[in-house]
């Protein structure tokens, strides 16, 4: 109970930034908290993604003392001081050019996202969609794997498609039209697409042991938080 407590939180605060960035960026006078919301929120992001990951895991997986490990951290801060400046410095471009910044980040993310899910499609490569099925299910059916393939082809396209309409929306159409696509519909399509995903599947699949949202999350987390304790050999 307590997972999906967590999940509704986050949904609330997804929904709550998109609404409050859709309003900041089309109202007259909201151009400074459309860019502090652009800026602000995916840096503060950013930051607890690099303490928890990239600084604070490995060093108490290091074994250093608890010392140098707060050393580490206060080093880490200190770094975040000249990107900091950086930022007040190009305030006033940044103010300047709101709308556009949120045009590079709808479009830049979606453009990412298409690339991390289509560039395991080349030869050789193991499409993303199977790298997780597998996760639930370390042995995949043909007929599964082959599907799975296809949900990678179809993710990719779908944040390219989602690229070509932001980009025409966005010279062609009011700030209105574009922002209610590009921020506040976004990550709705995508629960939308995901969900519709899957009742796809159980439909195609029935007699396949498929696993729930929940339980794909729980294995996606077991899979990422799994490390092999410091100096275990292998059996």
């Amino acid at each position: 109970m307590a997972g999906w407590i967590k999940g509704a939180l986050i949904a609330l605060l997804i929904a709550g930034y998109a609404m409050a960035s859709h309003f900041a960026l089309t109202l007259p006078n909201g151009r400074v908290m459309a860019t502090l919301l652009a800026i602000g929120v995916p840096a503060a992001g950013l930051m607890i993604f690099i303490f928890q990951w990239v600084v604070r895991r490995p060093l108490l997986a290091s074994g250093l003392p608890a010392r140098s490990v707060a050393r580490f951290i206060v080093a880490g801060l200190l770094a975040v001081l000249p990107v900091t400046a950086l930022f007040w410095a190009v305030w006033p471009a940044l103010l300047a050019h709101a709308q556009a910044l949120y045009f590079a980040q709808h479009v830049g993310t979606n453009a990412l996202l298409a690339w991390v899910f289509g560039h395991t499609l080349a030869a050789g490569g193991t499409p993303l969609v199977v790298t997780f099925a597998r996760m639930a299910h370390p042995v995949l059916p043909v007929e599964i794997e082959a599907y799975a393939r296809k949900v990678t082809v179809a993710w990719t396209w779908f944040f390219l498609v989602t690229c070509a309409i932001s980009v025409l929306l966005f010279f062609a159409a009011p700030l209105s039209v574009w922002s209610t696509f590009a921020v506040l519909l976004q990550w709705p399509s995508v629960v939308i697409f995901f969900v519709g995903e899957y009742v796809l599947r159980r439909r195609l699949f029935r007699h396949f042991d498929h696993v729930s949202l929940k339980q794909g999350f729980d294995a996606y987390s077991r899979h990422q938080s799994r490390t092999p304790p410091a100096g275990a050999s292998k059996p």
